[in-house]
């Protein structure tokens, strides 16, 4: 008790007095309140539970996957993914309970429609409530002049529930689309513009709530990408409006570190209201795609108007009793680490319990940090909670007790479950811990810590899915639990097992006699708990029966004096609706692959010095990784000026590689660009080389000679991520050196050694099938002009005169 009081009053003096913020690189400041980039947050609390849904930030253009928050305190959050919505697009959800019918409804966003989807619980299974996964209930412009995104629903006192919906309503006849809802949620009313001479500015996130029989209409200003972004409201005694615009609510602070807060929602708790809303992560980052979740008090004035709410790193703390009973010991102790970004990434922020501050080491490879607990402790629970909670990490974290010989707390290196928390288990004494990152599901994102949390007692309050195992996790001598929060693995005690296809799903079979144990001593059929595995009987999967095979700190599989065929075994530490079960017993558990790390080193690599003068050149090997280039049409000459030989394309040429890009250069990963062009006449937009063949937002790696300002340089169909030079007009008939170096975060361009562009970006590059010189993959934006020489490396190369 005394060592959590002394917690306690730490943290309460790190936050300073009731009345003052705090930095936003405070310790233990609790805005925001989520690790991790999210945006346009819905907050619901059904039952004893908080819920949050939003859309999954830093991922460039908000894209999936479906997931929610929940938390008992509204400090301590745990992510679950849903099985819904399955769409490139995941953008504004909302979530509420319909009392007509006892459902949840889950409303979201592509562009520019509405879905809608009902369930039995809070967090699915989701099902389109009109039949297809992805069947629109509101296409765009359903409301004329009314631009269709960001749906939100509202309950009136009577149980009629409405819809608000709109994007870029600033134009004249512009507005936000509303309407009344039927019953069955699959139509509308009535519906109506609300147009933004009643709402003014409004540019998109509706949100309304009724208080004392007056509805507040709450919407979001400005661009979500710069400070301008604000939260503005109007009133009316009728949910359908008219309208009387009221003022501005919320906007960035002072200093910045509060930058375009917006799309808000509401939660009452009693006679309190709080307003949750996103802003931009501190340092900010380009396009303000890295979005975090925020919440403070929202207060009435006593003529009704609601005062203007000032943002604070501070927040409000916990709303309930707390959910975590024992000390973090790691708390503001001291750390060092193998590496850090620059001193906006510094290692002791992972030891801070703050959301909005950041461990970032330099590199992508095995990088670690270490934390000096200052004196022996008895430790049993550690929470990692990394940079992006939707994808997997892979590390392995050791404790010591004096900095040199090194004991494994939890060996996480196969890991392939995406989480945060990611919560290991342990029991041992030690005052030094070290957490290693060793690699993880996608490439160019190393590991990055918001919070590490050690707990000298068992803190397993997290719901989370304990045991996942498949068909693939079977090595021929154990079953790995790669897909659970305790890792370790099902030991074979006897007989024989062997993993095979069938009837459309791997499984593992388990000849008579065989006997698979699993031993934790968390385990326990007294704890709430869900237990579930595929079984294959008379030629169909159904419902493994595990009634005896959980016990007090094991889980015991026995194929008897039978054959046994198993797959998708899951444990959840607790239980799930009965609906949420039969959903597991119809569906795989997802594995994905692990991002490949092994570095190629130069991956093209062209010079014209290779050939002579007058040669026509058909087709030349790559001389870096395997492979050849061929013309698709006319193919280039070797020709010589100004000094170098050069392949001359005169806009017909196009050439296609015989190889894919490596799997190395997916995602974010780090790359380096070298080349010498020399362009007669520069265009608006001319393509050396395009590195491949995905066309969407983010995807591409192209090397362009252009003169349009904002991409005539790199294009990366980012808009904000591509880089243009203004002056690149002055370098027609002269050589470029061109050089981009990209570690994962900055992307750096330099051209005849000044640097044009220097921006931190992200990328989302998929699979490749081919590279293109002369032309993009889509054939367009030919280049007329001399290539000497290119090359690409799947790494980062610092540039060095």
């Amino acid at each position: 008790m005394r060592r959590l009081t002394a917690w306690l009053v730490t943290a309460a003096v790190s936050l300073g007095s009731a009345s003052a913020d705090v930095p936003y690189n405070a310790p233990g400041a609790m805005n925001p309140v989520i690790p991790g980039y999210f945006a346009d947050p819905t907050v619901k609390k059904f039952g004893d539970t908080y819920y949050m849904y939003a859309t999954t930030d830093g991922s460039g253009a908000g894209f999936g996957p479906a997931q929610l928050w929940s938390s008992k305190d509204f400090v301590n959050w745990t992510l679950m993914p849903m099985n819904w919505p399955d769409s490139h697009w995941i953008w504004a959800p909302d979530v509420m309970l319909n009392k007509n019918d006892g459902k949840y409804y889950y409303v979201y966003c592509q562009p520019c429609q509405i879905h809608v989807g009902s369930g039995e619980t809070p967090r699915g299974p989701w099902h389109n409530i009109l039949g297809e996964s992805e069947a629109v209930l509101v296409p765009d412009r359903f409301v004329t002049n009314a631009i269709t995104l960001d749906g939100q629903t509202f309950v009136d006192d009577d149980g009629s529930i409405y819809m608000y919906w709109g994007t870029w309503g600033i134009y004249d006849g512009f507005g936000c689309g509303a309407g009344k809802l039927t019953p069955d949620m699959k139509g509308f009313t009535e519906t109506r513009l609300i147009p933004n001479t009643e709402v003014t500015d409004f540019f998109e996130a509706p949100f309304v709530l009724k208080r004392n029989g007056t509805y507040y209409f709450m919407y979001s200003s400005g661009s979500c990408h710069d400070h301008t972004y604000r939260v503005q409201y109007a009133t009316s005694d009728k949910p359908l409006g008219p309208y009387t615009y009221r003022g501005c609510l919320l906007e960035s602070n002072a200093d910045g570190t509060v930058h375009g807060p917006g799309h808000h929602s509401v939660l009452q708790e009693g006679d309190n209201y709080y307003i949750v809303y996103h802003r931009h992560d501190n340092p900010h980052s380009n396009r303000g795609f890295h979005r975090q979740l925020c919440i403070d008090k929202l207060e009435f004035a006593a003529d009704g108007s609601i005062k203007p709410i000032t943002p604070t790193h501070k927040g409000i703390g916990a709303l309930a009793k707390s959910s975590v009973t024992s000390p973090n010991l790691a708390f503001g102790k001291s750390v060092k680490a193998s590496s850090s970004y620059d001193n906006d990434f510094k290692a002791e922020y992972a030891v801070d319990d703050n959301n909005g501050t950041l461990w970032r080491p330099k590199g992508m490879g095995q990088e670690w940090l270490e934390i000096d607990l200052g004196k022996k402790e008895d430790i049993r629970t550690i929470w990692t909670q990394w940079e992006y909670g939707t994808q997997f990490y892979q590390y392995l974290i050791e404790t010591s007790l004096d900095g040199k010989s090194w004991d494994i707390f939890a060996d996480k290196r196969d890991n392939r479950l995406a989480g945060s928390p990611m919560v290991d288990f342990g029991n041992t004494e030690a005052r030094y811990v070290r957490v290693t990152f060793t690699g993880g599901q996608k490439n160019g994102f190393g590991g990055a810590i918001w919070n590490i949390k050690i707990f000298g007692d068992i803190e397993e309050s997290c719901p989370q899915q304990w045991l996942g195992l498949t068909a693939a996790d079977w090595d021929g001598r154990r079953w790995n639990n790669n897909e659970g929060q305790l890792g370790g693995y099902f030991t074979l005690k006897s007989g024989e097992a062997r993993s095979c296809r069938v009837d459309g799903r791997d499984a593992l079979v388990l000849q008579p006699g065989t006997v698979l144990e699993y031993a934790n001593p968390l385990l326990s059929p007294a704890k709430p708990h869900t237990l579930s595995a595929m079984e294959h009987i008379n030629g169909k999967w159904t419902a493994a029966d595990l009634g005896n095979a959980l016990t007090d700190g094991r889980i015991t599989i026995s194929s008897g004096d039978r054959q046994l065929t198993i797959t998708n075994l899951r444990f959840y530490n607790w239980k799930q609706e009965p609906v949420e079960t039969e959903f597991d017993l119809t569906t795989d558990i997802r594995r994905m692959p692990v991002a490949d790390n092994l570095l190629n080193g130069i991956v093209v690599d062209i010079n014209a010095d290779n050939f002579a003068t007058g040669d026509t050149i058909p087709y030349f090997d790559n001389n870096g990784v395997e492979g050849y280039f061929e013309a698709m049409s006319q193919p280039a000459v070797i020709t010589e000026i100004e000094g170098k030989k050069a392949f001359k394309f005169d806009g017909s040429q196009v050439y296609m590689s015989s190889f894919a890009l490596p799997a190395t250069l997916r995602d974010n990963a780090p790359y380096t660009l070298e080349m010498w062009i020399l362009n007669p006449e520069i265009a608006e937009n001319e393509c050396i080389a395009d590195f491949t063949t995905s066309h969407d937002e983010l995807e591409k790696i192209m090397a362009v000679n252009g003169t349009e300002p904002r991409c005539g340089v790199m294009q990366h169909y980012g808009w904000y991520e591509d880089a243009g030079w203004k002056d690149v007009k002055n370098l027609e008939g002269k050589w470029q050196h061109v050089y981009v170096c990209f570690d994962g975060r900055m992307e750096r361009v330099y051209i005849n050694d000044n640097l044009v562009s220097e921006k931190d970006i992200q990328l989302l590059v998929k699979p490749s099938q081919y590279i293109t010189l002369g032309r993009n993959a889509e054939r367009d934006w030919p280049f007329t002009g001399y290539l000497h020489s290119l090359k690409l490396w799947d790494e980062y190369i610092p540039y060095n005169k």
